[in-house]
């Protein structure tokens, strides 16, 4: 009987590797190794490295969904829903500053414009602002929601490139402190209308 469990240890292997070592430099006989999986055994679930890092992104993806659900589902406000996203990275900020961001990490490695896996991670990107820019509608910023998006994500991204770079996780720290305060200085312009927020 086939392991089930395989397929799973060989995607969280490739997560890992290709966080810290980047996509390029990482082969399936690497990603077999930390999986603690015989080379050949890969090829039943994978047969190349873009299938491999495709499953991985799937993999990033449902966790970002899931992440946006449970914020949707615990918290009322939407201004409460994005300082808690913002605050998810700080929680992280040693293995951002050493590695960058994972998804990022992939798009750098990978031609956006042609490349199935650069489009791919992509895509959690413009995910994510769909996601904030639905926050940002529910409290009544309109046209401009998706700009006030776009600007938070580049805050958060923006730090962790420098952090990245400088080698020093406070930044993203720090990052995201300001990127807390920017927040709780947006206007429910809904309540300013005398309008009730609705639940996502």
């Amino acid at each position: 009987m086939i392991n089930i469990n395989k397929r799973d240890r060989l995607i969280e292997s490739a997560c890992v590797l290709f966080h810290r070592n980047g996509l390029p430099s990482t082969s399936l006989a690497d990603i077999a190794k930390h999986a603690d999986i015989p080379i050949g055994n890969v090829y039943y679930y994978f047969k190349t490295k873009e299938e491999l890092a495709l499953a991985v992104l799937d993999t990033h993806r449902e966790k970002y969904a899931a992440a946006f659900s449970l914020l949707n589902e615990k918290l009322y406000d939407p201004r409460a829903r994005l300082i808690e996203a913002v605050r998810t990275y700080d929680k992280k900020r040693e293995d951002f500053a050493r590695y960058g961001c994972p998804i990022g990490k992939i798009v750098d490695d990978a031609d956006v414009a042609k490349d199935n896996i650069a489009k791919a991670a992509a895509q959690i990107f413009s995910e994510f602002v769909d996601w904030a820019s639905g926050q940002f509608m529910q409290l009544g910023h309109g046209n401009d929601s998706r700009r006030l998006a776009v600007s938070l994500i580049s805050g958060i991204q923006g730090g962790i490139l420098l952090a990245k770079s400088l080698q020093e996780p406070k930044i993203i720290s720090d990052e995201t402190a300001r990127l807390v305060d920017w927040l709780e200085t947006i206007p429910n312009k809904k309540i300013q209308l005398g309008k009730i927020s609705v639940r996502a």
